[in-house]
C-alpha cells in the first residue's frame, strides 16, 4: 500500500503548479480569473488621461542628487 503522506504531496505540488500556470497564462481565457475580468486592451481615453497625468508627475518629480550607495 502507498504511503498517503506521499501521496497527499504529490498531489498538492501538482495542484499549485496546476493554479500557478493557470494565472499566469489566464488558461481559461479569463473565465476562471481568480482576480476578476480585467480589459486586455486599454480603453483609448483613458490611456491618453494616463500618460497626461505621468508627464505632469515627471515634471514636478526629480530624482535625488544624492547617490545613497557608493561603490
Amino acid at each position: 500500500m502507498y504511503n498517503t503522506e506521499k501521496i497527499a504531496g504529490a498531489l498538492a505540488s501538482l495542484l499549485l503548479m496546476y493554479s500557478c500556470v493557470a494565472i499566469k497564462t489566464d488558461f481559461f481565457d479569463g473565465r476562471k480569473d481568480p482576480f476578476g475580468p480585467y480589459p486586455r486592451i486599454p480603453d483609448k481615453e483613458k490611456l491618453k488621461k494616463e500618460l497626461a497625468f505621468a508627464a505632469e508627475c515627471k515634471k514636478h518629480t526629480f530624482p535625488p542628487k544624492e547617490k545613497f550607495f557608493y561603490d
